[in-house]
């Protein structure tokens, strides 16, 4: 007897009650149409309407549905680079890339507490790891990097890697200290009632259509429902861009990654399998990155291909790496499985900027729990003219080169990246 196929079962969503909408008419103007609900949309709906402006928010699924509940729950101030290379690369700008993804962090630690948003958050650290000899080297000089900004973080050498993580795959480490993990769909949530608190107009089920640009200069924003003028857009729809603003699909690049979560672990396992609660990223270009749960079970996402495989694959691929990495857990029980899509950018870099009057925010490339959140902050300050854009927008946004066939050279793509974890 064939195995059943798997059927998506979300961890996060089971356990958070985002805000129940109530469906009602979309009024016929607004100071602001936010396209997007997730972090960006609803952080950015929230300082607007704490600032006193109209605000609605058009979400195109069901509010708490998206990548925001769909993430491994890691808060992590990284752009790819570090700092020093960020410099030698885009001079002053770099500088002030690296000086905004912390100031994202801060932030969102700084919302979490004074609101006492209930999301399970801690300062964990982050355990980023080789995942063979040759990177060791790397590892050595991202800690020199980070270390002469001034950032608290250290090399760990192998033999010292049992006090960090309960696995013996790995060749060395480097702790980020300024890392958390959350409970992403408990945080949107919170957010999202912040929102609705300060006089934001959410609905969710509701797409976006079509964008126009009046004579006068205001947006008419079209939907099934009835269409909306407002001064000004911001858009947020991040790797789920689709018709509504049709150019940010050419500049980003959506990427299946899927994650399986076991049952709750013995807390004694737990403890030996993560002894210091950290979140867990290896280099690989495929990587694995994984976490102990707030409710003790351990998570574990990644990938096997530029090209999204079934639910099934993906559940078999993660559960047979995730015992390798952790030969403890092979008999622990799979209660979750489900998948997303991370928006990548041909610079590996996030991306804002305007497109037809309106202002977007895209290309988290999958640490957007802090820096997509500020944004989205930051976008509406912008439009309240309390501050400059994001430095962000001061990058130039690559196209990804023939993007109808990406589905012909992605597979290339994939293999060359597979070539080089495994060298």
């Amino acid at each position: 007897m064939s195995p059943s196929p798997a059927t998506e079962h979300v961890l996060w969503q089971d356990q958070a009650d985002p805000p129940r909408l109530d469906r009602r008419p979309l009024p016929g103007h607004a100071d602001v149409v936010v396209v997007g609900g997730g972090f960006a949309g609803i952080a950015a709906a929230r300082t607007l309407a704490a600032a006193g402006r109209e605000v609605v928010v058009l979400e195109k699924e069901r509010l708490g549905w998206g990548a925001h509940a769909r993430n491994g729950g890691m808060v992590i101030p990284e752009l790819k680079s570090g700092p020093a290379t960020l410099e030698r690369k885009l001079g002053p700008l770099g500088t002030r890339l690296h000086q905004e993804v912390n100031e994202a962090f801060d932030w969102v630690e700084a919302l979490i507490a004074d609101e006492a948003i209930a999301c399970d958050y801690a300062r964990t650290g982050q355990l980023y790891l080789a995942h063979t000899p040759r990177l060791v080297p790397y590892l050595r000089e991202t800690t020199r990097e980070h270390a002469e900004a001034g950032e608290p973080v250290r090399f760990v050498a192998r033999e010292e890697l049992a006090d960090e993580i309960g696995s013996t795959a790995y060749y060395g480490g480097v702790v980020f200290d300024r890392t958390g993990g959350v409970h992403p769909a408990r945080l949107h949530a919170g957010l999202a009632r912040l929102a609705l608190d300060a006089g934001a107009d959410i609905h969710d089920h509701r797409a976006a259509r079509s964008l126009e640009q009046l004579p006068d200069g205001r947006l008419r924003v079209t939907t099934a429902a009835g269409a909306i003028e407002a001064a000004d857009v911001i858009v947020t729809t991040n790797a789920y861009a689709d018709g509504f603003l049709p150019e940010l699909r050419s500049r980003v690049l959506p990427v299946g990654s899927f994650i399986v979560a076991t049952e709750v672990l013995d807390p004694a396992l737990a403890a030996e399998l993560s002894p210091r609660g950290r979140m867990f990223v290896d280099t690989k270009n495929f990587l694995y990155y994984w976490r102990l749960t707030p409710d003790g079970r351990m998570l574990f996402g990644g990938r096997k291909s530029m090209n999204p495989p079934s639910l099934d694959e993906a559940t078999a691929f993660l559960t047979e790496s995730m015992r390798r990495v952790h030969p403890q857990l092979a008999d622990a029980r799979i209660d979750y499985q489900w998948g997303g899509y991370v928006a990548v950018t041909l610079d590996r870099l996030p991306h804002v900027g305007q497109l037809r009057g309106a202002w977007y925010a895209t290309g988290c490339n999958g640490s957007g729990v802090a820096l997509n959140t500020w944004l989205g902050h930051r976008l509406a300050q912008t439009v309240l003219g309390e501050a400059p854009p994001p430095a962000f927008a001061e990058l130039k946004h690559p196209r990804i080169p023939l993007r109808a066939l990406r589905r012909a050279y992605l597979p290339v793509v994939g293999q060359w990246f597979r070539y080089q974890d495994r060298a």
